[in-house]
């Protein structure tokens, strides 16, 4: 028998211990496969987020699982060659030189990755068309995708896995050399000291971890850019820190006072359970802290993914409150449009606003606009008659509430010397505390003074190149005087049309965008034309879809691979502790009693990189709803976040039940 057939031979012997590790890997070679075939599919380079394209998304995802693998298989491999050291130590004492010992196990590694490549290959190509409509599903697309093998992706996907387990076979033929054979025949037996810990670490780290907390729940979210970067990796410094220290020095010193309470550890199972896991917590401190990063890495990807999307259709309104709206158009333009509209078929007009609003300038001493944040300054803004405004939130139906982008609670009958302030801000922290001021208005070199009364963030005009501008609502017979003065460069002219099925108007937005003049265009915001429901819709689900999609996977192959090490660490130190057990057996334990023991230890394990991993989690996602408040409306962001949670916990628990038996059957199955 050659290497290569005793590898092989071996592999077949050893599959369930390989099977879940063979899981991990062929799901990662999927997953690569199906983003690389959505990369080279053409039909998908048309796509755009902003002036990027929505493939940049998955090249960048892709070679996130590409790196992510990496660390994944070279860990994995660590771990198969522990729980083999008696075995090679036997073919040592039979004869084998490390030589040979190490290009079998070299075989061993290219056979599981062939095995791999091949399997996720052929998958990522069966599936391919399946999971593209679910993309397209996402971005709200209803284009129908073809079937066809995009070979670039398939050639990309082989050539990046081999050079992958090349190295990680490269990487097991060199173990061999690392260890002397009195080390692998000792592997069980090396003794186990009292867990060594620093106080000060200990209380270091719920210090770091609290204050990580608190800094992303105080941080100003409106500031941008480097303002926000740098509190923000504050936030991960300390709490990637605090969770080392966490692992290394707290919770051994609290498993440590446990034993110290007689009444809890002097029970069978809990003098085990204790007595183990104190020692392993210490000694696994840094790989804990790895899965409880990931764990709540992928909980908050996937929660704040699936809680953005969830929430798209109600953003809409806000980035266009109109079916449909262009700038500057004629009466003859406009009775073009409607005839279109008609002829068309596809939607029907319930209303229609052509309006007016004036280029002044405003000055209040306590407000700014965003991206000055200089009180006091005076901004560029525009007046609008209170008639205007009320038909404005009729047609759109607009909902009444105080400080949100959508909604506004003007039902007011102005007087002269009265003024509605709507903020082109998107947070109410510049306006909040403008009612009962003066606001100064200039316009023809003259100034006039108005007393608010009431404000809001309502954006009327949706997402325009004119949005961050604020608008003072007058009374009518006020604004008149200012329009009777206004030249034609003053005034900006607005047509808002509304449709009874704004997300069925596709083919309608294309037909009107076909005869409005290039210099009438609204927005090129998202790469529209103008400003449309359908558009900005489309636009946006684009992105976000992607996203969703993207994180979905990529969230499932991080909780595959925390589980599989997390499981084969397991199946290490079960084999570690057989001799342990074997004792325990011969001095009368059941069989219900070390299980009871396992099942708690486990539990000790897997539950405190998921409690720690939870905890991060919710705060990351608390900070993330401040930030995401964009219409003035609170996201369910924790609700959508719980049932993420749900998921996450279903498939860990899957794991750590696996666990517990394999550990089981490794520590009661054998008799002496």
């Amino acid at each position: 028998m050659n290497f290569f057939s005793l590898a092989l031979n071996n592999i077949k012997k050893k599959f369930g211990t390989y099977l879940i590790y063979l899981i991990s890997t062929t799901f990662a070679v999927t997953i690569f496969s199906i983003f690389c075939s959505i990369y080279f599919n053409p039909q998908f380079s048309s796509y755009r987020f902003g002036a990027g394209k929505i493939t940049v998304l998955f090249k960048a995802a892709a070679i996130a699982i590409v790196l992510f693998s990496s660390v994944f298989v070279l860990y994995s491999n660590k771990f198969f060659v522990k729980t083999r050291k008696k075995e090679i130590a036997i073919y040592s004492l039979v004869g084998m030189k490390k030589s040979q010992i190490g290009r079998m196990l070299f075989y061993e590694n290219i056979i599981m990755g062939l095995i791999a490549t091949a399997c996720g290959t052929v998958l990522g190509v069966a599936f391919s068309r399946f999971f593209s409509m679910i993309l397209l599903k996402l971005m709200a697309d209803g284009t129908a995708v073809t079937f066809s093998v995009q070979w670039q992706a398939v050639i990309t996907t082989v050539m990046a896995f081999l050079i992958l387990f090349m190295i990680s076979s490269l990487n097991a033929y060199g173990i061999i050399y690392r260890y002397k054979l009195i080390e692998l025949l000792s592997a069980n037996k090396e003794s186990e000291k009292l867990p060594k810990y620093s106080v000060m670490g200990g209380i270091l780290s719920i210090v770091l971890i609290i204050l990580g907390y608190t800094i992303a729940m105080v941080m100003n979210v409106n500031e941008g850019g480097f303002h926000l970067m740098i509190p923000a990796l504050v936030v991960l410094v300390c709490i990637v820190i605090g969770t080392l220290m966490l692992f290394k020095n707290f919770i051994p010193m609290a498993m440590l006072a446990l034993k110290k309470n007689k009444a809890f550890y002097y029970k069978a199972e809990n003098i085990i359970s204790i007595s183990q896991i104190v020692y392993r917590i210490k000694a696994n401190s840094k790989m804990l802290s790895i899965i409880a990063i990931a764990c709540a890495i992928t909980i908050t990807m996937m929660s704040a993914t699936f809680s953005m999307y969830r929430a798209l259709g109600d953003l809409v309104p806000y980035y266009s409150p109109f079916s449909y709206m262009s700038k500057n158009i004629d009466d003859q333009q406009f009775n073009e449009m409607l005839e279109v509209i008609k002829q068309t078929g596809e939607v029907k007009v319930t209303a229609t606003d052509q309006f007016e609003i004036i280029k002044t300038q405003l000055q209040n001493d306590d407000y700014s606009i965003e991206t000055e944040n200089n009180p006091g300054m005076t901004v560029d803004g525009f007046i609008m008659s209170q008639s205007t405004y009320r038909s404005i939130i009729k047609d759109t139906e607009v909902e009444t509430g105080a400080f949100q982008n959508i909604k506004t609670d003007f039902n007011m009958d102005l007087k002269d010397g009265e003024g509605y302030f709507i903020d082109g801000n998107t947070k109410k922290d510049y306006c909040e505390n403008l009612t009962g001021s003066p606001m100064n208005l200039e316009f023809s070199n003259v100034t006039d003074t108005y007393s608010i009364v009431g404000v809001s963030l309502h954006k009327y005009i949706g997402i325009l190149d004119l949005y961050l501008k604020p608008t003072l609502v007058l009374s009518d017979a006020t604004y008149n005087n200012y329009r009777e003065q206004a030249g034609a460069d003053d005034v900006v002219k607005f047509t808002g049309i509304m449709f009874d099925n704004p997300a069925g108007s596709e083919n309608t937005v294309v037909a009107l965008n076909k005869i409005v003049p290039e210099n009438t265009r609204t927005s090129s915001t998202f790469g529209i034309a103008n400003l449309s429901y359908i558009g900005v819709y489309k636009s946006i689900f684009s992105l976000y879809g992607a996203y969703v999609f993207i994180g979905l996977f990529i969230g499932i192959l991080f909780l595959l691979a925390s589980g599989s090490i997390m499981y084969y660490k397991q199946i290490i130190e079960a084999q570690e502790e057989v001799n342990r057990y074997d004792i325990l057996k011969k001095i009368g334990m059941s069989r219900a009693e070390i299980k009871k023991s396992i099942v708690k230890q486990l539990a000790i394990v897997f539950g405190l990189s998921l409690t720690v991993g939870l905890l991060h989690s919710t705060f990351a996602l608390l900070t993330y709803n401040r930030t995401m408040d964009l219409a003035g409306k609170e996201m369910p962001t924790m609700i959508n976040a719980g049932i993420i949670v749900g998921i996450y916990i279903i498939i860990y628990c899957f794991f750590y039940l696996l666990s517990v038996n394999s550990y089981m059957r490794i520590a009661w199955g054998r008799e002496k």
